[in-house]
């Protein structure tokens, strides 16, 4: 199984800790807690407070401390030249997802449609009326999900939330109180992340024609509600296709004013951490991936404008049945598109990722020498805005690694950046010149000052 490389962080509060030159095989997992931060928070709700030294657990694959920490502490990755660096810890059973799939189509599909054609057939209630009880019944799966993804954004955000600024206290270990509910509530409760906040807007758009539908009465309207459910990620898809460096909120781990990435990006990061309780551990994964490969970025970007282009296919199909059909005929057809067309996008989707991904692996093989090792991007280079609550810049003084890799022209002027404030990015030199002792295509002068290019 590929496994990611990690330098393990200095302990501050023992001299007898590892070394920050110390490697192990590993995946990532939090940093260890200091002294300061602890004492801090011991005071805290067990789920906002420090875990305590006594109280640590250790992985089973490379004995690694996993206890969390107050500070955001970053982990270095060792860049290996015979693939990217892994995402291997994503792992679920169909199962789950499989109930989840049955239980949209149950509440937002079967039961409406029983409910209208049922109701029409055997009753004598008038089309508002049939209507008004459609409009009760459908959504009622956003009842379930939207507020137990809200309850782990919020009570349990150290462990699904985003990332915060690299070695700066993270306020997810902080109580937003000293009484009653906001004891029990980290201080960053309301940041939530960049999926949360585009599905929330999808779920007030798709509001708006389930309460005056039939009140109007306006029944092609009311079947408009899953298209207005998806204009606002269309929308939000299509913004982030251009990199934006000036946004002063938070994108899920990217801090304000930082480059961001395609919107199913954030995607991944999100439901990967949060929806599949995949954590923080996830998340700098991810960051670590997105700021390592081109053609992993350029995967995201073309994902992010597949799925815009399809909501706008959406869209378009929906307006056209629900303005010109019969109602009879367009209720039940309606709600079956949303789902038809998920899943066959989803299709689509799966086999570009395929494709992708056997790209990047090869990609990264034949040009890891002569493009990874030399676009290194330092985390105080010029081109880096100010990330820090106190203006310096970001990883001044917060030891190596890179913040991306990028090519001067090709990739830092291009469709997306490579640059990551979570990252830390390293070339062992002795994985390099292995590497260019077996022929890895770098001239002298390349080889000499990538070995030595450990940023």
């Amino acid at each position: 199984m590929p496994h990611i490389t990690v330098t393990e962080p200095p302990d501050d509060d023992q001299g007898h800790g590892p070394s920050a030159s110390t490697t192990r095989a590993t995946s990532p997992s939090e940093s260890r807690p200091s002294s300061s931060s602890t004492a801090d928070h011991s005071t805290a709700p067990l789920h906002l407070a420090v875990p305590q030294a006594a109280h640590t657990t250790t992985s089973s694959r490379g004995g690694r401390d996993r206890s969390g920490s107050s500070v955001t502490m970053p982990e270095t990755t060792l860049l290996n030249p015979d693939h990217p660096p892994p995402l291997d810890s994503w792992h679920f059973s169909l199962k789950g997802p499989l109930i989840y799939l049955v239980f949209l189509l149950v509440c937002n599909v079967l039961i409406p449609c029983l409910l209208y054609y049922l109701l029409r057939e055997n009753t004598h209630l008038t089309d508002k009326e049939l209507i008004g009880i459609g409009s009760a019944a459908l959504g009622v799966s956003s009842c379930f999900d939207a507020p137990l993804r809200f309850w782990r954004l919020t009570r349990h955000r150290a462990k699904y939330g985003p990332l915060y600024y690299p070695h700066a206290p993270d306020p997810a270990f902080e109580p937003a109180g000293k009484r009653w509910l906001p004891k029990e509530m980290p201080r960053s409760f309301w940041h939530l992340d960049f999926t949360m906040w585009c599905y929330q807007a999808g779920l007030f758009a798709m509001a708006v024609p389930l309460a005056i539908a039939p009140a109007v009465p306006l029944f092609n309207f009311y079947l408009f509600s899953l298209a207005m459910l998806v204009i606002p990620p269309m929308i939000i898809f299509t913004l982030t296709l251009k990199v934006w460096h000036t946004l002063p909120f938070w994108c899920s781990s990217d801090p304000p004013r930082t480059p961001t990435k395609p919107a199913c990006y954030y995607a991944l990061e999100d439901v990967g951490a949060v929806d599949f309780k995949h954590g923080r551990e996830w998340r700098k994964r991810c960051q670590a991936r997105y700021a390592a490969s081109p053609p992993f970025r350029a995967m995201m970007w073309y994902q992010t404008l597949l799925w815009a282009f399809g909501m706008a296919v959406f869209v378009s199909a929906t307006a056209a049945v629900d303005w010109t059909a019969d109602l009879d005929f367009a209720f039940g057809f309606v709600l079956g598109l949303f789902f038809v067309w998920a899943l066959a996008w989803g299709l689509v989707s799966y086999l570009h990722v395929h494709w992708s991904l056997q790209r990047e692996l090869k990609w990264w093989r034949a040009k890891y020498a002569s493009t990874v090792v030399t676009g290194l991007v330092p985390h105080d280079d010029a081109h880096a805005p100010s990330l820090s609550p106190r203006g310096e810049r970001p990883g001044e003084g917060n030891g190596k690694g890179a913040a991306g890799v990028e090519r001067e022209g090709q990739y830092r002027g291009g469709r997306t950046r490579g640059y990551s404030v979570h990252a830390r990015l390293e070339v062992s030199p002795q994985v390099e010149m292995t590497q260019v002792a077996r022929g890895g295509g770098t001239t002298g002068a390349d080889s000499a000052s990538a070995a030595g290019r450990v940023v």
